[in-house]
C-alpha cells in the first residue's frame, strides 16, 4: 500500500500547492506571499520530476514530445485563444479599432512568458515546464552517466544564476523584461535543477522521516525569523529571473519542500487528502482561470487576500466540475488534459 499512499499525499500536496498559487497572486502583496514564493514554484517542478521517467532511445523522443505538447501546449493555446477573444471583444465594445494595437498585442502574446501578464499571468509556467521536461529527456539521451547528468545540471544552474545576476544590474521597474527570451525558456535552466532533484531523490521523498520533517520545519521557521529581523533579504521569483543566490536558491526551497512534503505524509485524514486531491485533479482549470475570475469580481466589489484565494479556487472548481466536465468533452480535456479520471475512494489506507 506504500505506492497508493504516496500517490495520495502527492496529489494532496499538489492540490494545496495550487491553493498557494492562487494566494500568491492576490493583489494585496504581503510577507506571506514572499514566503510562498520561496518554494511553491520550485515544488511544482520538483513534483513533476518526481513522477518523471527518462526515455531510453532517440526513437521515443518524438512520441514523448507529442504527448507532452498535447497535455500542456494544446490547453495552453486553447485558454490563450479564449481569454484573448474575450479581451478583444471588450476592446471592440470600448471602440478600440486600432489594428496596430491588436498586432502589437498579438506579438506579445506569441512571445509569451514573463512578457504577458494579467489574465495570462500563469502561462509562463506551462511553456517553461514543457521545455524543462524536453531538456531533461535530451540530457538523458545525450549523456549516459549520472555524474555527467549532475555536471550538466550544475553547469546550467550556474548559467541561470549568471543571468539572474545580470538582471539585477539592469534598471527599470521590471528589469527581466530586458531579457528577450520567448516563453521563459531561460527559466528552464534553473527549473531543470528542481526537476532533477525530484527525479533523483524520489526514493527518499516518498517516505520522509518525521524527525527530518521536524528539523526542516525548524529550519524554515528560522529562515523566516531571520528575514523578519532583517538579517536575511531573500527573494525568489522564477518568472521574473529574480534569483542570484547560488546556495540559498537550492537550500531554502529544498528545506521548505521537505517540510511541506513531510507534513502531507503525516496527515492521516482521508477527507482532507481526498478534498485536496480533488483540487489537484482540477488544477489546470484553477490555474488558468483564477486571475480572470478575480479581475471580474474586483470590478464589482473590493475584498482581501482570503476571499481572493477562496474565489480563485472555488469558482473555477465549480465551473470545471459542474459545467465543463458535465457538458463538453473539450471541457473535460481542459480540466484534466491527461485524462486521469478522479474517483475519490471511500476508504484510504494510511500507514
Amino acid at each position: 500500500m506504500i505506492s497508493a499512499k504516496r500517490e495520495v499525499w502527492l496529489d494532496a500536496a499538489k492540490g494545496f500547492g495550487m491553493i498557494l498559487v492562487v494566494a500568491g497572486h492576490a493583489y494585496n502583496h504581503n510577507d506571506l506571499i514572499t514566503y510562498i514564493y520561496w518554494f511553491h514554484m520550485p515544488a511544482f517542478f520538483l513534483f513533476s520530476g518526481y513522477v518523471s521517467k527518462p526515455i531510453e532511445q532517440w526513437s521515443q523522443l518524438g512520441s514523448y514530445v507529442k504527448k507532452r505538447a498535447y497535455s500542456l501546449l494544446v490547453p495552453y493555446a486553447i485558454y490563450l485563444g479564449l481569454f484573448t477573444a474575450a479581451r478583444y471583444l471588450g476592446e471592440i465594445l470600448h471602440d478600440n479599432l486600432s489594428w496596430q494595437w491588436y498586432m502589437k498585442d498579438i506579438g506579445g502574446l506569441l512571445f509569451g512568458g514573463r512578457f504577458i501578464t494579467g489574465y495570462y499571468g500563469v502561462f509562463w509556467f506551462i511553456t517553461c515546464l514543457f521545455f524543462t521536461q524536453v531538456l531533461f529527456q535530451l540530457m538523458f539521451l545525450v549523456f549516459k552517466k549520472t555524474k555527467t547528468h549532475l555536471l550538466c545540471i550544475f553547469f546550467l544552474y550556474v548559467i541561470s544564476h549568471i543571468e539572474g545576476w545580470h538582471v539585477n544590474t539592469l534598471s527599470g521597474s521590471e528589469p527581466s523584461l530586458h531579457m528577450y527570451v520567448p516563453w521563459n525558456l531561460d527559466v528552464s535552466l534553473l527549473a531543470l535543477c528542481y526537476y532533477s532533484i525530484g527525479y533523483y531523490t524520489k526514493t527518499y521523498l516518498k517516505r520522509i522521516p518525521a524527525l527530518l520533517t521536524g528539523i526542516c520545519i525548524l529550519l524554515t521557521v528560522g529562515c523566516i525569523a531571520l528575514q523578519e529581523l532583517g538579517l536575511l533579504d531573500y527573494h525568489l521569483s522564477m518568472k521574473y529571473l529574480n534569483y542570484d543566490y547560488y546556495a540559498l536558491d537550492l537550500l531554502i526551497p529544498f528545506i521548505m519542500i521537505i517540510s511541506y512534503c513531510g507534513i502531507f505524509q503525516l496527515i492521516t485524514s482521508a477527507k482532507v487528502l481526498s478534498v485536496l486531491s480533488f483540487i489537484n485533479h482540477r488544477g489546470l482549470t484553477i490555474m488558468y482561470m483564477h486571475i480572470g475570475v478575480n479581475k471580474i469580481l474586483l470590478q464589482f466589489m473590493d475584498y482581501g487576500n482570503i476571499i481572493y484565494t477562496v474565489a480563485g479556487v472555488s469558482i473555477p472548481l465549480l465551473i470545471s466540475t459542474f459545467i465543463m466536465e458535465k457538458k463538453y468533452e473539450i471541457g473535460t480535456f481542459l480540466s484534466n488534459p491527461l485524462h486521469i479520471p478522479y474517483r475519490p475512494s471511500k476508504k484510504l489506507h494510511i500507514e
